[in-house]
């Protein structure tokens, strides 16, 4: 009766352990929508983290790998270089973790308690109940941390981390398939490589965090620009309001004189003194402000210039990924356009838009006269200082791959096009 009821409570343990374990994945990659391949990917997850490596156990080890690989790919459908790293993090916690359970804390057990039916019950539960409080507490404590690294870090990022992991997935493969004779030695490599590898999670926590406060920092900017933007729109519509009289006896002496065309001239050109600088292109403010610093450069430049922004409905692309977007495409339509000598074939387009079956599509267009450079996919700047400069296109990239969206860039030899789609 007693071996029956802990054979059951095993099965419901050995079930909590993987939930909790491919809450954990989860939190780092994306899970597919589709319920039975849930299911599945919590049964897979299952027997990747009960799975028991014994000292030069050569056959788990080998085949624990690719039944962890085969998980990731078919449970969650995340980039690749996020599902690689997952495992390169998280394989080596698992051997770890088990190995230490069964050879530390089993050996303990039965040294003091001796090898009876209730000793081997207590050693079984124990087994069982640890890992489970483990992995429970650990998805617990890095929930919302880790949910940041999947959105924020890149494939150098992604790359890095793999090799620091290489080392523990190098010396728990060295252990287990060179494994001494006196089992107790193997304790310290593993400890080493369990703590080594949480500390790996720990870093890509510590690089997103840090990531994500550059860009808030740009975005505190952003907004600082956007004040600044409308004080100084401010201070010009009270200068026009204190010099608007000068301005009406100035046009009205070119109408008395006669002069009706310089008269029509003058008052387009008030017109366009007397049009706020500062315009509402979204509800959200920190995008709006991005766009009205553009729109204003632009228009300084002498850019003939159209957007057309309409993105109040979508909640889903954050505020990061939009105005990567939207500040690197503009930034690189505009100074394209300043390099056109003539102000007339100075133009720019920027199209934006939420669409009813939740897509966001955004197209920016302008005219250029400069040769367009590139070394594989990437387009190379024409500045001097090339080191800094030229990573736009790259960084958009990277906020499209995020959404796992399509970005097409077309070109000819007066004008450049992109075009932005993302399912949101």
């Amino acid at each position: 009766m007693l071996e029956t009821v802990t054979s059951i409570a095993g099965d419901m343990l050995y079930l909590m352990e993987g939930y909790f374990f491919y809450c954990i994945l989860a939190c780092l990659m994306k899970p597919r929508e589709n319920r039975i391949v849930k299911v599945l990917g919590w049964i897979l997850c299952s027997l990747v983290v009960n799975i028991i490596i014994y000292p030069g156990d050569v056959t788990n080890i080998t085949l624990a790998l690719p039944l962890f690989l085969v998980t990731v790919l078919i449970a969650f459908e995340s980039g690749w270089m996020v599902r690689i790293s997952a495992v390169m993090m998280f394989y080596p916690i698992v051997v770890a973790l088990n190995f230490l359970m069964f050879e530390t804390f089993g050996r303990i057990i039965l040294l003091l308690w001796g090898e009876g039916t209730l000793e081997n019950t207590v050693w079984s539960t124990v087994t069982y109940v640890v890992p489970v409080l483990f992995w429970y507490l650990y998805q617990r404590i890095l929930k919302e941390q880790i949910s940041n690294v999947r959105q924020l870090l890149d494939t150098r990022a992604w790359i890095f981390l793999d090799v620091i992991c290489l080392a523990s997935m190098t010396a728990i493969y060295s252990c287990v398939y060179y494994a001494p004779e006196a089992d107790y030695k193997m304790v310290p490599c593993m400890a080493a490589c369990m703590v080594t590898s949480m500390g790996s999670i720990r870093l890509a926590i510590y690089l997103a965090d840090s990531i994500k406060g550059d860009l808030e920092r740009k975005n505190l900017r952003l907004q600082k620009n956007y004040y600044e933007e409308l004080e100084k729109n401010q201070f010009e519509i009270r200068k026009f309001r204190h010099d608007m009289k000068n301005h009406f006896a100035a046009a009205g002496q070119l109408l008395k004189e006669g002069e009706y065309q310089e008269a029509e001239a003058y008052f387009e050109r008030l017109s366009g003194y007397m049009e706020a600088r500062n315009r509402k292109f979204c509800e959200n403010g920190i995008v709006n402000a991005l766009l009205n610093v553009k729109y204003n450069s632009a228009v300084e430049a002498g850019i003939d210039c159209f957007f057309h922004i309409d993105i109040d409905r979508m909640m889903a692309v954050d505020d990061i990924s939009l105005c990567t977007i939207f500040a690197n495409t503009l930034d690189n339509a505009i100074e394209a356009c300043q390099k056109i000598e003539e102000p007339g074939k100075r133009k720019l387009s920027v199209k934006a838009r939420y669409t009813n079956n939740e897509y966001f599509s955004y197209e920016i267009v302008n005219h250029k006269v400069n040769e367009i450079r590139k070394k594989r996919d990437r387009f190379l700047t024409d500045k001097a200082d090339s080191k800094a400069h030229g990573l736009g296109i790259a960084s958009v990239r990277e906020a499209v791959e995020t959404y796992k969206g399509t970005m097409d860039i077309s070109y000819t030899e007066d004008e450049f096009r992109i075009v932005i789609l993302l399912e949101v």
